[in-house]
Order: structure tokens, then C-alpha cells, then sequence
């Protein structure tokens, strides 16, 4: 005679305690994504402030170079006088700093009455903008190109 095997039937699927776990568990990773998640939006507007500031102060920084250029080709020798007088006008905005500078043997910056260095700061919330205009053109030189 033929012995016929026999099948052991094993339900399928998962035990209720599994599936509480997994709950469990998955209702923790999910609260601590959501505070993360949450923090992120929030702050995320500082960034567009920040970039925002950072365009508009690259937009003033372009201003005054195109005046320093058209200030250099029409009297060279009182360009950088001119810049801070349009500054001191306004016509630039305000917080920008401007200050003739100079440098020594050793590289190092330093600040002097008037000179041929005219140090341009425009503040920003990100970073600010700097740039150093400097009077080493002579009359007689070709014009500037903007």
C-alpha cells in the first residue's frame, strides 16, 4: 500500500502582534519625519530672503561699477571722488560703505583719508559684497569698455 504525504497546512500572513509593531513602529519614524519635515519648510524661507539680498546687492554692486566706468572714461583723475558722491547722494542706497583704502609691504589692508583704493561694501543678509575700485588709469588711456 501506498502511503499518500501528508500536507502540513501553515496559515499565511501575519500575527496581530506583527502588525501592532509595525504600527507601532511606523507611527514613530513617522512623527520624528513630520517634526524634521516641519522644521525644514519653516526655515525655508530664510533662504529665499537670504539669495533675495544677496541679488539685490549684486544689482547695486553693478550700479556703481557702471558709474565707475563711465566716471573713469569722462575725468579718470576724480572718478573714485565721484562714486562717493553719488553715494553720499543716495543714489545708491543705504548701509553701503565706502573707504579709500591702502595696502602694506605685507599685503595687509588698511584704511587712509583719500588714495587710489576705494573699497565698495554692500551688506546682505547672506554675504556681503566687496569689491576695490582703483584710479590706475590715465587720461590718455583707451576708453573703458562696459
Amino acid at each position: 500500500m501506498k502511503v499518500l504525504p501528508v500536507k502540513i497546512h501553515r496559515q499565511q500572513g501575519f500575527t496581530l502582534v506583527e502588525i501592532i509593531i509595525t504600527l507601532v513602529v511606523s507611527g514613530i519614524l513617522g512623527a520624528i519625519f513630520i517634526n524634521l519635515l516641519g522644521t525644514a519648510l519653516n526655515d525655508s524661507w530664510n533662504t529665499v530672503e537670504r539669495v533675495r539680498d544677496e541679488v539685490d546687492a549684486v544689482g547695486v554692486m553693478e550700479k556703481i561699477i557702471a558709474d565707475y566706468v563711465t566716471e573713469m572714461n569722462a575725468n579718470p583723475a576724480g572718478a573714485l571722488a565721484q562714486i562717493i558722491t553719488y553715494n553720499g547722494a543716495g543714489d545708491y542706497g543705504t548701509g553701503i560703505s565706502m573707504q579709500y583704502v591702502e595696502f602694506d609691504a605685507g599685503g595687509n589692508l588698511y584704511a587712509v583719508g583719500s588714495g587710489n583704493n576705494l573699497l565698495v561694501t554692500i551688506p546682505s543678509s547672506g554675504k556681503n559684497i566687496i569689491n576695490l575700485l582703483t584710479n590706475s588709469r590715465a587720461a590718455s588711456d583707451p576708453e573703458i569698455r562696459y
